[in-house]
């Protein structure tokens, strides 16, 4: 695991809503400060989330969190296209991402072996005594705002 800083290197950041934004120990105020900052950075967000399309657009107008992204990979998109895996791929090709300039950030496993696969970044967010996501991840954080570092 590395925790090396790679300033202006990461372009474009994969979200995950469901366990990263909406649950990882972090105030719903400090996540709205983080993707602002990124976004005005010029780093392109992308969220993902297991949920339906529909009903994660109206969470994210509610929470005032959808301008900061330029795409939104849902559960819809996963039946689509029959495969779950090809998540990150869909993102490459819609961000027009270089995959050495690409983070996923989640808190789970599965984000990291994701990654992996994909030959992108990952990066674990620790919740708790949660330190199962963190294996094999290149970057650890306990906090949202520590992505600011990371991007």
């Amino acid at each position: 695991m590395s925790n090396n800083i790679n300033i202006d290197n990461m372009k474009t950041v994969i979200l995950d809503f469901d366990g990263t934004l909406n649950k990882a120990c972090t105030a719903i105020k400090t996540v709205k400060d983080t993707l602002k900052e990124m976004y005005a950075m010029g780093v392109t967000l992308v969220l993902t989330s297991k949920q339906e399309q529909e009903l994660l657009e109206n969470t994210l107008d509610e929470l005032n969190l959808s301008n900061y992204f330029s795409m939104i990979v849902s559960a819809d998109n996963a039946k689509a296209t029959g495969k779950d895996n090809n998540m990150v791929q869909m993102v490459l090709e819609h961000t027009d991402s270089d995959p050495s300039q690409v983070l996923i950030v989640g808190e789970n496993t599965e984000h990291i072996e994701l990654g992996k696969k994909a030959g992108i970044k990952t990066c674990a967010v620790k919740c708790g005594d949660n330190n199962s996501a963190t294996a094999g991840a290149d970057y650890v954080i306990n906090d949202i705002r520590a992505l600011l570092d990371i991007v």
